[in-house]
């Protein structure tokens, strides 16, 4: 008997730092989303593509449910989500394991009117009594007529086999979307960009953070058995921060390079030679052109 093909687009949502990009790593078994304890890391919607033997599964990675909308990067972000909703062909909603909140009941809301299909990730149950999961799952049951409810630890990676079937199961009877050898449809010097922040928001305190952006000025790729060359521009809001992202004699942007260096030589499967330079571009969370450029 032919076993049906399964194909489409799941959109991963949430409120901040619940997981969502640790799990889809996890799910696709390598690193492509950047990862931090701090809130907001993910501002785009990130493809991943999952291929198995029977289905292919195109996961939509989205920034962090924002209530309300401080400035144009607030507003792309946002946009960003609904657009995932919109193409989705099944909803993934991650939580923590605890009773919802206004975040998740406003999510429900809109993923209730988009009329997808949708799962509940509990996830983070490696830090929780399993006894205190039963009432966080009933309370969601109430919430929506959810088709499956799986707890999981992204970071440790349990239970994402359960969740990756049931997840597949759900997507249309179709054929694949995508050329199988396609992992994303974000090109690498974005990829690059997201991996510089990263680093900027693993290795900096609350002063600099959030008013970091990063743009690739050039990517060039050299013959074999040559380094690529990457020269990028990290954006901050203010001089202080310009002279605290530098640090000492270079050392602490010297740091950021090497470190994403690493990163981005797994990326490309080859040596990269990584140049980077700070400027100062006062309020560029609310420069609509700017914000457009970079996501």
């Amino acid at each position: 008997m032919t076993v049906p093909f399964h194909s489409g687009y799941v959109a991963i949502v949430g409120r901040a730092n619940v997981g969502k990009s640790t799990l889809l790593n996890a799910m696709l078994g390598q690193k492509l989303a950047i990862v931090s304890a701090k809130p907001h890391t993910t501002r785009i919607k990130l493809l991943g593509v999952l291929n198995g033997e029977a289905f292919q599964a195109a996961l939509l990675d989205t920034p962090g449910f924002l209530r309300r909308g401080r400035d144009q990067l607030d507003a792309a972000m946002s946009r960003q989500l609904a657009s995932a909703l919109a193409e989705a062909d099944v909803a993934l909603l991650v939580v923590e394991p605890r009773p919802p909140g206004d975040v998740e009941r406003l999510l429900v809301d809109q993923i209730a009117a988009s009329g997808t299909p949708a799962l509940l990730a509990v996830n983070k149950i490696d830090g929780v009594a399993k006894r205190k999961l039963l009432p966080v799952i009933e309370a969601y049951t109430v919430l929506h007529a959810f088709a499956d409810i799986v707890p999981v630890s992204a970071i440790e990676k349990d239970g994402v086999d359960v969740l990756l079937r049931a997840l597949t199961e759900r997507l249309p009877v179709q054929e694949a979307i995508f050329a199988p050898e396609v992992l994303t449809d974000r090109p690498v010097s974005l990829l690059c960009a997201d991996i510089i922040q990263e680093k900027v928001f693993q290795l900096y305190e609350q002063e600099i953070p959030y008013d970091v952006a990063v743009e690739i000025e050039e990517y060039e790729e050299r013959a074999e058995g040559q380094a690529d060359h990457l020269r990028a521009t990290v954006y901050v809001d203010t001089p202080s921060q310009k002279r605290l992202l530098i640090g000492a004699g270079g050392q602490a942007l010297k740091e950021v390079g090497v470190q994403a260096r690493a990163d981005i030589e797994l990326l490309v499967g080859g040596p990269v030679y990584v140049e980077l330079w700070v400027k100062v571009s006062p309020k560029w969370r609310r420069k609509a052109g700017f914000v457009q450029r970079l996501i």
